[in-house]
């Protein structure tokens, strides 16, 4: 069957969005001095931000094995990133905090991420961008339940 006459679709344009993001982010991160984060750390480093979440919630969230989640958190703890503190309101969970260091990380990737909004702005124009931002936040509002 000959593809090339079938375009990308709303959901391959948002990946290949997604995908060109990320990898500017990500050595973004590494420039500013975070070169000890690997690609396997990518699904822990976004929006919102993981502080004060139980390692189970994480682990539903981003759709990978408790095993996987934890072993993630902990090799992110490793490198001082976060640290697993008991739960108050239950002794046997655990709640992810960011260290200073995590925070920073969370505000350097935002700061990319603007960045990046910013230039992206500049190339398709600020009124078609803020548009195309606009759209996105009503389809998330519209598909999650609640606004970003």
């Amino acid at each position: 069957m000959d593809t090339s006459e079938y375009q990308p679709q709303v959901g391959a344009l948002l990946r290949m969005a997604w995908e060109a993001l990320q990898a500017e982010l990500y050595a973004g991160l590494h420039a500013a001095g975070f070169d000890d984060l690997r690609e396997v750390h990518r699904p822990l480093l976004r929006y919102p931000p993981i502080d004060g979440l139980r390692p189970t919630e994480l682990a539903a969230h981003l759709k990978l094995s408790k095993q996987a989640t934890n072993d993630l958190l902990r090799d992110l703890e490793r490198l001082g990133y976060l640290r697993l503190e008991r739960d108050p309101t239950d002794g046997r969970a655990r709640t992810i905090r960011y260290t200073e260091r995590g925070w920073r990380l969370f505000q350097v990737g935002s700061g990319l991420s603007r960045e990046v909004g910013q230039r992206w702005a500049g190339v398709v124009g600020e009124q078609r961008y803020r548009q195309f931002e606009a759209t996105l936040r009503e389809i998330v509002a519209l598909t999650t339940g609640s606004r970003p």
